[in-house]
């Protein structure tokens, strides 16, 4: 067989290259746009321009494109860390400077890399996803991991009261930068956005901050201390049916495989109940999603509207809210998850998921008006328009804080209302 000359070797592994480098691209557009589930191989050939075939010459399976974006996010992981661990070395600034430094290195990172950032954060559970697969996604950054813990540490002669956990700080700070891509619109100037959120977190955004007793006395957090009672005793009296069998399986089916990836027969094998049973019940794996969500998303909405409308002040309904979502991140870990493995922004107007997102927008434009109001006031500095402070509130509040060393809900709660209401580190000099 006759080899070709050095040159043109080289010219083919560049062209090869290249190529590998648009099918990235244009995988990594799909996935962002569409979801991972729902792109296939001929929606990413058709993108790129080749037959089905042609793209087998460089990527065996789409999940090995997947690994591909994640592992070249891998890289770009490591070298923010390695700049951040330089920066936490000879940073000469104050040590809040440096906290929103290494935010807007992660920030930037999470928007440059979007598709594998929701990858990680969403798409293939670990149930239904490779041990390859499984591990691109978990690769880490020890160098940035220090040096977050550095620059948090930095900060500790400040963030004195009790209700400031560092490594709940650390925590928060390190996933919404690092996630961010996922919680805050694109168009969104990543340096603005870091800048912005430390101090939301930091500083707190009440102009004169009301006591903690003031706050627990208002109507708006008794209204929301109501309202998880209440939840905990519609959980405790609720029946214990076929059909409510039927629903708890596919609940946690649906959160563990991905909507998409379970089938109707995943679920009655689950509940241990036969086909013909099921679809007495139910006549579809949809209508199955519908009741999870329509329960999920009502509880939600009535609460927000219960605490919104108690007419308490923008700090006291902020302080209100807060409690009720950190037991919601805590209560609904399966609908939450069920809505992030599920939801890509392009589902038809009868999904379910179609219907969830339609009330989760309800509510943030009613948190994007509360926060007009504050600002208007003068109860809150203006530390962003109203619908970016709108989407840091919401990010902090819906923070998993339960997967921070098993933190307990008060442990959370109590750092969300201070860093929010207060901010995290004293502001008295």
């Amino acid at each position: 067989m006759t080899s070709l000359p050095p040159r043109q070797l080289a010219s083919s592994a560049h062209t090869s290259s290249a190529r590998s480098d648009e099918i990235l691209t244009m995988a990594a557009r799909l996935f962002q746009e569409s979801g991972y589930a729902t792109t296939t191989i001929h929606d990413i050939a058709d993108a790129v321009g080749v037959l089905p075939g042609s793209l087998y010459h460089h990527f065996a399976s789409k999940e090995d494109i997947a690994i591909g974006l994640l592992s070249s996010f891998g890289r770009s992981l490591n070298e923010v860390g390695l700049v951040a661990a330089r920066r936490v070395r000879t940073h000469d600034g104050t040590p809040e400077e440096l906290v929103e430094e290494l935010a807007a290195d992660v920030v930037a990172l999470s928007f440059r890399n979007a598709a594998a950032i929701r990858l990680r954060a969403y798409e293939a559970p670990p149930s239904v996803a490779s041990e390859r697969l499984t591990t691109a996604m978990q690769l880490r950054s020890p160098a940035l991991e220090r040096a977050w813990r550095d620059a948090i540490t930095a900060l500790a002669p400040k963030a004195t009261h009790p209700a400031v956990d560092r490594g709940l700080l650390g925590f928060t700070l390190g996933r919404l930068a690092f996630y961010a891509s996922t919680y805050y619109p694109l168009e969104t100037d990543p340096r603005d956005l870091a800048s912005h959120l430390c101090d939301v977190v930091l500083h707190g955004v009440a102009v004169t901050a009301p006591t903690d007793e003031a706050l627990e006395a208002s109507a708006a957090y008794v209204a929301a201390v109501e309202v998880v009672a209440d939840w905990r005793r519609q959980d405790a009296s609720d029946p214990s049916g076929v059909k409510e069998s039927v629903v708890a399986a596919a609940r946690t089916e649906f959160a563990r495989r991905g909507y998409a990836a379970t089938t109707i027969r995943d679920v009655a094998h689950s509940a241990g109940v036969g086909m013909a049973t099921l679809y007495r019940r139910f006549d579809s794996k949809e209508a199955l999603l519908r009741e999870i969500l329509d329960v999920y998303a009502g509880r939600l909405d009535h609460a927000f509207d219960t605490v919104v409308g108690a007419g308490s002040s923008e700090s006291e309904t902020l302080s209100a809210l807060g409690r009720v979502f950190v037991h919601s991140s805590r209560e609904y870990r399966e609908e939450s998850a069920i809505v992030n493995l599920g939801w890509t922004g392009r589902e038809i107007p009868t999904s379910p998921f179609h219907d969830y997102y339609l009330a989760t927008q309800k509510r943030l434009k009613s948190l994007e008006a509360l926060t007009s109001r504050g600002i208007e006031t003068g109860a809150w500095r203006p530390i962003a328009d109203p619908r970016e402070l709108g989407f840091h509130f919401r990010s902090v509040m819906w923070t998993p804080f339960h997967e921070h060393a098993r933190s307990s809900e008060a442990r959370a709660y109590a750092f969300v209302r201070q860093s929010l209401i207060r901010g995290a580190v004293d502001n008295t000099g």
